[in-house]
Parts: C-alpha cells; structure tokens; sequence
C-alpha cells in the first residue's frame, strides 16, 4: 500500500475516532446511572431519596470523632447543587479535598456512605498521577520500538529481526512445502 493511502485512512480513522468521542461527550450525562449536579439542580434530591449513589462533592467540614463530613455537590457551573451531611466516613479528608461517596441516601440532606474515597488528597496528587501517565508511555512506546520499526520512507512498521533465530529447514516426505 502507498504512503498516501495509508495517510489518508490514518486521518479519516482520527476523523471517525474524533467524532466518536464527541458523541460520548454528549450522551455521557444521559447515560450515567447517578444523578449529576445539573439533575440534582434542576429536580432537588427528593426523587432520589432511598435509592444508592455516587456522588463527588468538595468536603466542607469534617468531623472525625462522629465520622461526618459535609460535602457541596456541584453543578456544571461550579454552583453548589446541593450540601449533603455523608455519615460514616472512613477516609482521612480534610475540608477543601474532593471526596467520592457511594451509598443510600437517606433524606434530602443526609447520606449514608458504604465507601468514601478521597480523590485528591494534596496538591501533589494532580502532579503524581500526571507524572506516572508520562512514565507508562515511555515504557509503552520503548517497549514497542524494541519489537519494531519505523520505516518513514514506506510510512509503516517493520517486525525487527529476530537474533538466533533458525531458518525453517524443509524436511523431505513432509507436507510441508
């Protein structure tokens, strides 16, 4: 196959990719089971009473000894949609940290956490996950380059030879051929 071809299937695969994720961006919300803060702001928490959530909120205040925190559920525009007292915190969150919390809710204004999970427990946290992300693809892209080859004059990859290798000896009688 031409260079040219493969270049035009390589930008019309990006092309079709590009608008498959502009499609999951736009049904995402329709689609995830939990309500979001734009639902929670448009129809309150009542219709949600006693079903199982998961909600992500920004930990206002917390209170150890009781195993409370009080979260602010946001909306797209960074609103508060609602505050939620979460009992039976587990997690080590300190108030200004964003916290997950699976569980049932309770009334309008509590939350009875199962699992609570801090999402960013410092500001190192978004440094940290970015770094290892970094480091993963170094050692993806090292590893395929080690297995194979960038011909740039016929646009592909090439298997790179195999070092000890045997060449297929034919045996005679044998089918194959």
């Amino acid at each position: 196959m031409r260079p040219g071809s493969r270049l035009i299937i390589v930008a019309a695969l990006l092309v079709v990719l590009g608008g498959l994720c502009v499609h999951y961006d736009a049904a995402y919300d329709e689609n995830w089971p939990h309500p979001t803060g734009d639902q929670i702001q448009e129809q309150g928490l009542e219709p949600f009473v006693g079903d199982r959530l998961l909600l992500f909120g920004e930990v206002r205040t917390v209170d150890s000894d009781a195993k409370t925190a009080t979260i602010h559920v946001m909306d797209d525009s960074d609103e508060v949609a609602a505050e939620l007292e979460v009992r039976g915190v587990d997690s080590d969150v300190k108030p200004g940290g964003v916290m997950q919390v699976y569980g049932t809710l309770e009334s309008e204004t509590v939350l009875r956490a199962d699992r609570t999970v801090v999402v960013n427990r410092g500001p190192d946290a978004t440094a940290y996950k970015l770094g290892a992300s970094v480091v993963g693809l170094l050692l993806a892209i090292g590893y395929f380059l080690r297995q194979w080859r960038v011909n740039l004059r016929e646009f592909a990859f090439e298997p790179r030879a195999v070092e000890n290798a045997e060449p297929e000896t034919q045996i005679e009688g044998s089918d194959r051929g």
